[in-house]
């Protein structure tokens, strides 16, 4: 009876030592709340394009026949570029003036045929005042100069189309010849000496020249979470794939209210699945222009380019260090402390209203974990704004625990 009881105290001792040992065994990392700066970055892709752009096309049909500029010509405004056929255009042309002339010369003969009337006519008046002639060839005199007048307006107005046909004509040979509407550089060519161009329904195009390299724009989409963050003059930086060791500024131009909305295969997926909710299939941007000063030339039109923008940005925030907003406690360490399992509380990342958004951040006393519930605002790389909750600035909160293994 007594060896049970002195094996009972030392099996109690060893249970007790063993779980004391354990506990000592639990490593926790912690961070201070903090008061400072969160601002929050945005990071997204974009593409280099010249600020002003214009395409070349044709207003009449034909083969080309000459080209005068290739990829990086410079040009001046009313340069020739190209050259359509014009044979076609230029008898064209002629026709068309042959036609005037035909019909000056009808012009010019109804016109005499007029004169003769008006002058008969006068004569049959006086003849029938001295009751010479009857009134029946009076009458026919009328008519005759009646008939004479409205031919030569007939004719006129033959005139005035000829006129306007030769003017087409003309302008249709005139847009034969190629010209650059700006001063500027070639940056794309379409067509070959040969090549057939048809603008019977839609002009084509031929040449595209941007105005001028030296000043360039970024056009960025950038997201709706982060677009209220963004305002014109705001500062911009970006990498290229071409200049990798080198980082380019610029500064935001506009942010276009026009939003483009992409429709992903995984986002319809996650819009299918989540329709008794009415949740949205779509992403949405705003394109965002970004001025770039490029006095060098060497970023070029159609360069893809890593594009960090600044956005929200709060000062004198209580900030919350990030790692502790994902930190749970691991399954093990709360098994090692003897604590049950604590269930995973997901904050909620798509509702967002004025008080912030739920979240869950742990209190460590040196024997057990407390969750605490916060509301979060703006966040940035390190830290996210507590908007509500039981925290002042130097509490500590777990970012990491584990258990030393020996």
């Amino acid at each position: 009876m007594r060896l049970g009881l002195v094996l009972l105290v030392l099996l109690l001792v060893a249970l007790m030592a063993w779980t004391f040992h354990h506990k000592l065994d639990v490593q926790v990392v912690t961070a201070p709340v903090t008061v400072g700066t969160i601002d929050r970055r945005i990071v997204a892709t974009g593409t280099m394009q010249a600020v002003t752009t214009v395409e070349v096309g044709t207003q009449v049909s034909g083969v080309i026949q000459s080209l005068s500029a290739d990829f990086n010509s410079i040009v001046r405004a009313g340069q020739v570029l190209a050259r359509l056929d014009p044979a076609s255009y230029e008898a064209e042309l002629r026709s068309a003036q042959a036609t005037l002339a035909q019909a000056k010369a009808d012009a010019a003969r109804l016109s005499a045929t007029a004169d003769d009337a008006r002058t008969k006519l006068v004569r049959a008046e006086q003849l029938f005042t001295q009751q010479l002639i009857a009134q029946s060839d009076l009458d026919d005199a009328r008519i005759t100069a009646a008939t004479a007048d409205a031919d030569l307006k007939a004719a006129e107005s033959q005139i005035v189309q000829a006129e306007a046909a030769v003017h087409e004509a003309g302008v249709n040979l005139d847009h034969t010849i190629i010209r650059s509407p700006i001063d500027g550089i070639v940056v794309a060519r379409s067509v070959d000496v040969g090549q057939t161009v048809a603008a019977s329904f839609q002009a084509p195009e031929l040449f595209a020249i941007a105005a001028d390299l030296k000043r360039m724009q970024l056009q960025v989409n950038v997201d709706e979470s982060d677009v209220g963050g963004l305002a014109p003059g705001a500062p911009a930086t970006f990498g290229v794939e071409s200049y990798p060791e080198e980082m380019f500024s610029g500064r935001v131009l506009e942010v276009r209210l026009q939003p483009t909305v992409e429709q992903t295969a995984a986002a319809a997926t996650a819009a299918v699945a989540a329709q008794s909710v009415g949740a949205s299939g779509s992403l949405v941007s705003y394109t965002t222009i970004v001025d770039v000063a490029n006095p060098d030339e060497r970023l070029r039109p159609g360069m893809t380019a890593l594009v960090v923008l600044g956005g929200s940005h709060r000062d004198n925030a209580i900030r919350i260090p990030n790692g502790a907003l994902a930190f749970h406690p691991p399954p093990q360490v709360l098994q090692s402390l003897g604590e049950p399992t604590a269930p995973v509380v997901e904050a909620s990342t798509s509702r967002q209203d004025g008080d912030g958004r739920a979240a869950q951040v742990w209190r460590y006393d040196g024997s057990q974990f407390m969750p605490i519930a916060v509301r979060t605002g703006l966040a940035d790389d390190g830290w996210t704004e507590l908007v509500s909750g039981p925290l002042r600035s130097g509490d500590l909160l777990v970012t990491g625990a584990s258990v030393r293994s020996e």
